[in-house]
């Protein structure tokens, strides 16, 4: 549905509907019908006509339907306003089913991940595969193609020209952006960009890490006093259970935050005027609420577990909580499978004490209000039960805070009830080029081996190496120097994690990158995928060659995925010939896959709950940390490619 065109089309029906003048659709009975606007819950009726709210508390009307809510509690649907959905290996069609199920009645999709891979028709492929769904999809348009265009390239370069385009296809706002360095520096690309947003009057949505490193840096410098305060507060709050102890870590945190210069932050919300940012793990969130930035939850909240309490103790403590929302970002086939979508994680929030009211706002209302308010028309339809509002609706069985879902009902039509879908999406469609994303070199032993520089005669060679430093410390890698022996005319890098980004989209003509890991062991095995955020170039992480070659010779037989192998075994893969990101085998065998790679990953010593972690943590230049992309090694901290061995001056001759 159209929805701002259906509802003017049907403006002068639903008036008549709303007097009682005329027999409407669907009527939902004494349901206890929770306000978003004001917290309460109240018994009554819904009146439901042409799939809008023409009723509310009205008694004694005539509907074709009615559906009994009584002993149940009725909330609008959930709205999820950042997603990728190729994080979930699957087509916005499978997506959609599940999510419906789970109550989502709304999605603004960012293809950040398909544009990479292959520009504008990627997009297109989104689009073509987003129609009469059992649920709503809009779509950001990707602004940062490729992230950081200084540290790496993708399959695509996405320019002011380029957004129009995907605008006039029916993008809804600017995709989060991530080019910090860049948006801050005024840099002349992302500046046309961010000006096309605000002349094309669509919000321009965020992506704002700079405070993470400042986190780290805020516990290094703090006073003995300080850190007994910080400490008290979390030995107190987990061992003892009362949540308010850990004020004190979080006030310890937030103080040192404010004194620090946010100068950086200033610019970049200069830029973007009125948005919303997803990246938010502690306490840092206060200093951006500090400077009018709109915060949005996501999923990734629980990658520092650490860190949650005081994150959603920092929320608690808001005054006003308008301006929170909630999204899921990325999900796993089998997490979207286990939790939903944003089902699963509202439920997650609410047992970690958040109040079941605040938590069901942040996923619908203040969503819709926050993207109405930044130009979005539609979001004035969504996000709550008010007369002349779009009927996405979800029926409660039981409390409000253990959110037990009975019924969905999407454009007042019911879509689920009791845990089935009773609407499908078509099948989906796939053009052959996107089959056809992996274009690397033959695989040899010389592709992962690193030769010794001609220059350099010595038995070791002082090398740049990517250290991930141990906790609590946060997971970005550093360059550390150290000298590597050799063997022959190559690198002896026993004792080390090689990594090799190839180029897969510039027909086998770029050589490889390589580097070297410490501090992240790879149990005689290797890792191989062309899922790698952003860019999604081929990565190959592993302890020795012969296990490189063996899971990157078995992405390229599937066309893209993932693949892990030990002792010279194929371990486990999931086949992702779909841009190298996406399949369309059915979600159970995607989720058999992936539960069979997360064990994989169990085996080589690595964390199975990130699956996704050791391609991102070492290759993705737009978050903080030393990388290794398919141009070579990224110093975060100088802010340029530099060459692996410290002896060369010129990249070209390593």
């Amino acid at each position: 549905m159209d929805l701002l065109k259906t509802r003017i089309e049907l403006y002068d029906e639903l008036l008549k509907a709303a007097r009682g003048e005329i027999l409407i659709d669907v009527i939902i009975e004494s349901g206890n019908v929770l306000n978003v606007l004001t917290g309460e819950i109240q018994k009554g009726n819904i009146g439901i006509h042409k799939g809008f709210i023409v009723s509310l508390f009205s008694k004694n009307i005539d509907a074709q339907q009615t559906i009994n809510a009584a002993r149940k509690t009725v909330i609008p649907s959930f709205i999820d306003p950042h997603i990728h959905i190729e994080s979930s290996m699957i087509l916005p069609t499978a997506y959609a089913e599940v999510v419906a199920l789970n109550g989502t009645g709304t999605i603004f999709a960012d293809p950040h991940e398909i544009v990479n891979v292959m520009g504008i028709e990627g997009f297109k492929l989104m689009i073509n595969n987003s129609k009469n769904l059992p649920t709503r999809i809009f779509f950001d348009v990707p602004t940062c193609v490729p992230a950081k265009r200084a540290a790496e390239s993708s399959g695509a370069d996405i320019r002011a020209n380029e957004i129009i385009e995907m605008i006039n296809q029916g993008g809804k706002k600017l995709g989060e952006l991530m080019s910090v360095d860049e948006i801050i520096s005024g840099d002349p690309i992302m500046s046309d960009i961010i000006k096309t947003g605000w002349k094309e009057c669509i919000p321009r949505d965020a992506h704002f890490h700079w405070l993470l490193p400042n986190l780290a840096q805020a516990f290094t410098t703090l006073s003995l006093g300080a850190k007994l305060k910080l400490y008290s507060g979390f030995i107190g709050g987990r061992f003892l259970r009362i949540n308010r102890l850990y004020d004190l870590s979080a006030n310890v945190l937030v103080n040192t935050l404010r004194n620090l210069d946010n100068r950086a932050l200033d610019t970049y919300l200069v830029a973007l005027g009125l948005t919303a940012d997803h990246e938010n793990y502690g306490p840092e969130l206060q200093i951006k609420l500090d400077h009018g930035m709109r915060l949005i939850l996501s999923s990734h909240i629980f990658s520092f577990p650490e860190m949650v309490p005081l994150l959603l103790r920092t929320v608690q403590r808001q005054r006003y909580k308008d301006t929170i929302g909630m999204c899921t970002d990325d999900l796993w086939p089998d997490e979207l499978i286990k939790e939903g979508g944003m089902l699963g994680f509202v439920k997650t929030v609410i047992r970690h004490g958040l109040d079941p009211v605040d938590v069901i706002r942040f996923a619908t209302l203040n969503n819709a209000q926050r993207l109405a308010q930044a130009g979005i028309i539609e979001a004035n339809l969504i996000g709550s039960i008010v007369p002349g509002q779009i009927a996405d609706i979800i029926i409660l069985d039981g409390s409000l805070k253990k959110v037990n879902i009975d019924t969905v009902i999407h454009e007042g039509q019911i879509v689920a009830k009791n845990g089935k879908l009773l609407r499908y999406s078509p099948s989906p469609e796939v053009p052959s080029p996107a089959l056809e994303t992996v274009k690397v070199p033959e695989i040899s032993e010389k592709i992962f081996q690193i030769p010794r520089p001609s220059t350099i005669k010595d038995s070791t060679v002082m090398t740049r190496v990517l250290s991930l430093p141990k906790p609590p410390a946060l997971p970005f890698p550093e360059i550390i120097k150290e000298e590597i022996p050799t063997d022959g005319s190559i690198l002896d890098t026993e004792g080390y994690t090689a990594i090799t980004v190839l180029n897969r989209y510039k027909d086998r003509k770029q050589p490889p990158s390589r580097g070297l890991i410490r501090g992240y062991p790879i149990n005689d095995g290797a890792l191989a995928s062309t899922v790698a955020h952003d860019s999604h170039n081929f990565t190959v992480l592993g302890s020795n060659v012969s296990n490189m070659i063996i899971v990157a010779k078995k992405v390229i037989e599937m066309n893209g995925g993932l693949a892990a192998s030990q002792n010279g075994k194929i371990l486990a893969n999931i086949a992702l010939p779909v841009g190298g990101l996406m399949s369309t085998a059915s979600l159970k065998e995607l989720c058999q896959s992936a539960e069979r790679f997360r064990n994989a990953l169990d085996k080589l010593g690595l964390d199975p709950s990130n699956p996704i972690m050791p391609f991102a943590l070492f290759s993705l230049p737009a978050v903080p940390g030393a990388k290794v992309t398919d141009l070579g090694i990224w110093d975060d901290r100088q802010k340029k490619l530099v060459p692996i061995f410290v002896e060369d001056k010129n990249r070209e001759k390593v």
